[in-house]
Formats: C-alpha cells, sequence, structure tokens
C-alpha cells in the first residue's frame, strides 16, 4: 500500500513539474514576442518618415535595416505603404528598395522551418515584385516538401511574373485546389497566357473550365466573346449557364432568337443567367418573354425577372400591372415585392 502511494506521488509531482515548465515557457515566450513586438514598432516609428519620404519623393536616404525587427519593420511599413498609396512611381521605388535590402533576408526566409515564416516571405515577394528571387521560387515549387498552400501562392507569383513556364506548371496542379484558387492564379496572367489558356480550353479540368470561363466576364476580356458564344451553343449546360454570366457580367447584347433560346430552356438557371442579361442590358424587345417568367416555377427566376422588367422603362408601371392583374399568385407577389424595393430606391 505505501508502494501505491509513493508511486502516486511520484506522478503527481511529475505532473506538476510538467505543468510547471510548460507555464514558465509560456511566460517566456509572452515576454519574448511582447519585446519583439514593441521593438518592431519602435523601428517602424524610426522608418515611417523616411521611408514615406522615399516613396514620395524618391530623394530620401534609407538607413539599411541590420536586424530580423528592422527587416520585419520596414517590410511591414511598404506593404501599408504600397496598398494605401496607390501609383506607379511608390510601386516602382518600393521594388527598387526591396531588391537593394530585402533579398538575402527573403531568401533565407523562404527555407524557414516554419510553414508561416515562408508564406509571409512569399506575400512580400508578391507585393514587392522581387523578381530577382524568381529561380528561388522555381526551386521551391520543384521540391517534393512544399505544402499545397505554398504551391497556390507560387503559381499566383508566376503568373504574375509573367513565368515562361506557368502554363506548363498549371497542367499538373492536384485535385485540391478550387476554382477560387485557379480564378486567383488566372486574374494575374497577361493577355497573351489568358489566351492560351482558353484556346486549350477543353485540355483543362472542369474547376479550371468554369473559373476561365468566369474571369472572362469578371475582368472584362472582350476578346473572348466569339468563345463565349461558341459555348452558348454547347449542349453541357454548365458551360451555358457559366456563359451567359459571364456575358451579364460585360453587359455584351445577344440577338433576341439566341437569347429567347436560352429563356425558354428547361434548365432553370440557364433561364436565370439569360435573365440577368436581359436586365442589364434592358432588351424591351423580349418584355413578353420577361413578363411569362414572372410565373416561373423556381422563385429565383421570378424574381430576375421582375428585377429585369424594373429596369426597362415604365418597369414601375408593368409591375403594377402584373400586381393587379396577374391570374398567377406567384407572379403577383413578387410584383409586390420588387415594386417596393423600386420606390424605395426611387
Amino acid at each position: 500500500m505505501s508502494d501505491s502511494l509513493v508511486l502516486f506521488a511520484w506522478i503527481v509531482v511529475t505532473l506538476l513539474t510538467i505543468l510547471l515548465t510548460i507555464f514558465l515557457y509560456l511566460i517566456v515566450r509572452k515576454r519574448k514576442d511582447y519585446k519583439w513586438k514593441k521593438e518592431v514598432e519602435t523601428y517602424k516609428q524610426l522608418y515611417e518618415p523616411m521611408l514615406f519620404r522615399y516613396l514620395a519623393y524618391g530623394d530620401e536616404q534609407i538607413i539599411p535595416p541590420s536586424s530580423s525587427a528592422q527587416y520585419v519593420a520596414m517590410m511591414e511599413l511598404l506593404d501599408h505603404f504600397i496598398r494605401v498609396l496607390v501609383n506607379g512611381d511608390i510601386k516602382e521605388r518600393t521594388t527598387k528598395l526591396a531588391e537593394t535590402y530585402f533579398v538575402d533576408y527573403l531568401r533565407m526566409q523562404l527555407h524557414h522551418r516554419r510553414l508561416g515564416r515562408r508564406m509571409n516571405a512569399l506575400f512580400y515577394i508578391e507585393d514587392f515584385g522581387t523578381r530577382s528571387l524568381l529561380h528561388e521560387l522555381e526551386k521551391m515549387y520543384e521540391q517534393k516538401d512544399v505544402t499545397t498552400m505554398e504551391k497556390r501562392q507560387l503559381l499566383k507569383m508566376f503568373a504574375l511574373f509573367r513565368h515562361p513556364h506557368v502554363y506548363e506548371y498549371m497542367k499538373h496542379v492536384d485535385e485540391s485546389f478550387t476554382q477560387f484558387d485557379y480564378r486567383l492564379i488566372l486574374s494575374r496572367m497577361d493577355d497573351h497566357t489568358f489566351t492560351k489558356m482558353v484556346d486549350y480550353f477543353f485540355d483543362w479540368n472542369e474547376k479550371m473550365q468554369y473559373a476561365l470561363i468566369d474571369m472572362i466576364g469578371i475582368m472584362q476580356k472582350f476578346a473572348h466573346i466569339s468563345f463565349l458564344r461558341t459555348l452558348l451553343q454547347h449542349e453541357q449546360s454548365e458551360y451555358r449557364i457559366r456563359a451567359l454570366k459571364a456575358l451579364a457580367e460585360m453587359a455584351f447584347p445577344l440577338e433576341d432568337d439566341q437569347l429567347r433560346i436560352h429563356l425558354h430552356s428547361q434548365v432553370w438557371q440557364e433561364r436565370l443567367m439569360a435573365l440577368r442579361l436581359c436586365a442589364r442590358m434592358r432588351q424591351h424587345t423580349l418584355l413578353d418573354t420577361i413578363k411569362q417568367l414572372m410565373k416561373d416555377r423556381v422563385f429565383s427566376v421570378r424574381s430576375q425577372a421582375a428585377e429585369a422588367l424594373l429596369r426597362m422603362p415604365n418597369g414601375l408601371a408593368m409591375l403594377e400591372q402584373i400586381a393587379q392583374t396577374s391570374d398567377d399568385p406567384y407572379a403577383r407577389d413578387m410584383a409586390l415585392e420588387w415594386l417596393e424595393r423600386g420606390r424605395e430606391d426611387d
């Protein structure tokens, strides 16, 4: 019995010792972090006026950083300034300063054991446009232990820096990439590379295909209108829906006969996007069809039809007529809802 008590006491003392050690470590770590942040803030106050004058006028002498806290302070300030002071000259001076002072530090951070440090370095390289580190980024991308998060950021930077092999890199991404990831990468591509992506559209996976169509609309790529019009004839409805959505984003008009096909589609999402295009273009020649879609079985389609009518000349009057005379209760309710919205906007 006494041996059991001794063992129990030993276990308790050991656990208390471990907990005390962890507690002391956390205190020391917290104090160290506090001291570090305070040091960084002190250097920020020192660098802020001279960095601002350098970026604004280009004639200020900058004291080179010599410690990690100084590097972090300067980079955080520069990152802040280029987001607030949107100007080509400021961006150029930022890149010049980064190329002069930060390259060795950022190269070292790219090999840090902590993912957070490596990602921060990648973000700074992108923001500062530090192209001299492109070879380091290539080597990093080829490493076996590179994470998916790092690959996403690296591909964004390859696109931004117009890397000659970004197309080949994109051909070998894994399934974890989302449509949003692809959109971010595509948004940074120059017109030549983007066009190449579109030219080989059917070689890509579905997520990339959908992202390409969406980005044509979001980025207003009018050079690819004919491509979108081709997709409108495709047997796969998702292509047609996305193409209509992109055309609506660009407010590009379609002929009545073409739009009428999509307004009568069996796929409600296709009817919805065709109505969205009608609303953007105020296509009053299709009024009868739009009014008919106020009776659609799908709520979203009815709502979009009402919005399309509201955007037309005398839109409020047409909605009032539907609210008072329609034989469909859903159409009357929708007309009343959009009448209220229209009057609030007025």
